[in-house]
């Protein structure tokens, strides 16, 4: 059923609106069908994706597939740098109702070619709902679940918000900031978000960044430029006056309703204080208070890492779904596909 099919790139740069309005047709249709519940991504804000993607995530490459001119799938790669240069993390979504018909398959094989030109050894993707049609797929073609994650939802309207009243550990102080930490927590904030390094992820290979005062400067000028409005709360050590953890929230005004709780991490040394739920919990109410047309966070966690599942439940979180990054050698893909015959 592949026979009428046809694959192509696609150039977000050369892109009509029908294009991306083709385009996003696909994944919102996906994602009504694999993760309900979640926010959608919106028309304008794929668009500033796909013509501006961030940086630190690669090369990025697109390609759709057409049956009698109607795009039905498409196929997303990031060519990771850095700590991540040997992977080409990526997602492959078919539309619902063109499903197992053999679109996939085509789509994975049409990558080959440019993972090769790439230098890439591994294929992951991040992006396989649990108990989907996709995770079928994926386990046919050899991929192997290497990570399980948690995605949380915090719906403010139905919140206990006395969940929120956590008295600040003693021996530290909070401090919060929008947009660009203060000079003087700089060097101490880098460092806590090397934190992150710690964070469970199963068996993936990827490597979580490392951070230093220059690269913070050019993560919040990239959330800024990209119109993300970024919240940060800090839990400081009186003694030291040194970070010794943090949360960060962004909102998106291109996407109302939603806040997106990112990176949390507490420094070893500090851990065991009540740190985690402090500084989440001052965040909400903070959040709440600043931006009430946010009507829930989203977040995700490492399954693995039980206790953060267990501090974003004591503030109000419930788990909505668990997604499941799979990966497998390139070399193993290409086998995978030679064996499988056209559908």
């Amino acid at each position: 059923m592949t026979r009428d099919l046809r694959i192509e790139r696609f150039d977000p740069a050369a892109a009509t609106e029908a294009d991306f309005v083709a385009y996003h047709g696909v994944m919102a249709a996906s994602q009504a069908v694999d993760r309900p519940g979640e926010p959608p991504l919106p028309f304008g804000e794929l668009v500033t994706r796909m013509t501006r993607p961030q940086s630190g995530m690669g090369a990025t490459a697109y390609w759709v597939s057409r049956r009698d001119g109607e795009v039905v799938g498409f196929a997303e790669v990031y060519f990771l740098e850095a700590e991540n240069s040997d992977i080409g993390q990526t997602d492959v979504r078919v539309h619902p109702a063109h499903r197992r018909q053999g679109i996939g398959v085509a789509l994975l094989r049409a990558l080959v070619p440019e993972f090769k030109l790439q230098g890439r050894r591994l294929v992951e993707s991040w992006e396989v709902a649990e108990g989907t049609t996709g995770q079928g797929w994926a386990e046919a073609l050899g991929f192997r679940p290497v990570w399980t994650i948690a995605r949380q939802v915090l719906v403010i309207a139905e919140a206990d918000k006395e969940l929120w009243d956590v008295a600040v550990p003693a021996g530290y102080r909070l401090s919060q900031w929008v947009g660009s930490v203060p000079e003087d927590l700089a060097d101490s904030y880098a460092v806590a978000r090397g934190a992150m390094q710690d964070a469970p992820l199963g068996k993936s290979e990827y490597r979580l960044s490392e951070w230093s005062v220059s690269r913070v400067r050019a993560y919040e000028a990239e959330l800024r430029s990209h119109g993300l409005v970024q919240r940060v709360v800090a839990a400081v050590h009186e003694t030291s006056g040194a970070i010794a953890g943090f949360t960060e929230l962004c909102v998106n005004s291109r996407r109302p309703g939603w806040g997106y709780q990112r990176d949390t991490a507490v420094l070893a040394s500090h851990r065991g204080n009540g740190l985690g739920r402090c500084i989440k919990a001052r965040m909400a109410r903070w959040v709440s208070a600043d931006h009430p047309e946010v009507d829930r966070i989203s977040t995700t966690t490492g399954a693995e890492n039980v206790h953060m599942i267990r501090v974003n439940q004591a503030i109000g979180y419930t788990t909505l779904r668990y997604l499941i990054a799979v990966q497998q050698e390139l070399s193993s893909v290409e086998t995978a596909l030679a064996n499988r015959a056209e559908i």
